[in-house]
């Protein structure tokens, strides 16, 4: 897909949050156009053609809407050869936390598009994919490993779990994205936020316990920071209890699932 395309593509999934607000519609906008991991959605298949998908921590809901722009162009025939099809039978519901970033999906992508919950407590339903981006880092170890244990239970077996994360070992690129993160929570008016980050090889032994396969790829293209995308499927073993974070402390980690080096610059979305 050429930039031109993927350009018409964001403009398309952000038209429908102009009765938003300029705020709502230049987020969607820039969000899309600046966060790498939407475009590698759309030019890898990495979602399922069909089912349910879960967006945990979907804020004001722009994959719901950049999926249902890459389905519309698809069925007008504009859709690039060399990309696989996008999900266009895949329906999407999303779960979010705060209200105003609720009412802001609703009123761009109707009703029914997002619920407002937390996802440490909220009803998972069954489904084929789920998707977190940059939202475990808000909650403590212990949640952290609850929340993934709760989306394996949720998962059908062969489903699929996506989860971007920053890599604290990451070095400067590391540095920097937590230092914007912290300025961001204080623009938010949360000077006290804890945020908590591993290692990218802990996520893996993390995931690697509840059950899944994992591969991890740098997904910060283009910016300075330091994120990880751990592209999780469910095995059809069952899934451990969690009890508690210290028995996932020395996970051991299979050496084909660790973080490879890569010549692009480990970024940010």
């Amino acid at each position: 897909m050429t930039d031109a395309v993927f350009r018409e593509l964001v403009a398309a999934a952000a038209l429908p949050y102009r009765r938003c607000g300029r705020y709502a519609w230049h987020f969607a906008k820039g969000k899309l156009a600046g966060d790498p991991v939407f475009r590698h959605l759309l030019s890898h298949s990495l979602l399922p053609a069909r089912g349910r998908l879960l967006d945990l921590g979907c804020g004001q809901g722009v994959l719901t809407a950049l999926l249902r722009a890459a389905a519309d162009r698809h069925a007008s025939g504009g859709w690039p050869a060399d990309w696989p099809d996008p999900p266009a039978a895949l329906v999407t519901h999303g779960v979010e936390l705060s209200a105003k970033r609720v009412r802001i999906a609703r009123a761009a992508l109707g009703a029914d598009a997002v619920i407002q919950g937390d996802i440490r407590s909220t009803d998972l339903p069954a489904c084929e994919a789920i998707v977190i981006l940059d939202v475990l880092l808000y909650l403590h170890p212990d949640e952290q490993a609850a929340v993934l244990a709760r989306c394996a239970d949720a998962l059908a077996p062969g489903g699929v779990l996506l989860l971007r994360e920053a890599d604290a070992e990451g070095g400067l690129p590391f540095q920097i994205t937590r230092w914007a993160e912290q300025a961001a929570c204080a623009a938010r008016g949360h000077w006290r936020q804890p945020l908590t980050y591993r290692p990218a090889a802990g996520w893996l032994g993390l995931l690697g316990t509840l059950g899944f396969d994992t591969a991890a790829l740098p997904m910060s293209q283009g910016t300075p920071f330091a994120n990880t995308l751990f592209i999780a499927r469910r095995s059809n073993t069952p899934v451990q209890n969690y009890t508690s974070s210290h028995e996932f402390a020395d996970a051991s980690i299979r050496p084909e699932m660790k973080p490879r080096p890569t010549a692009n610059p480990v970024q940010n979305s």
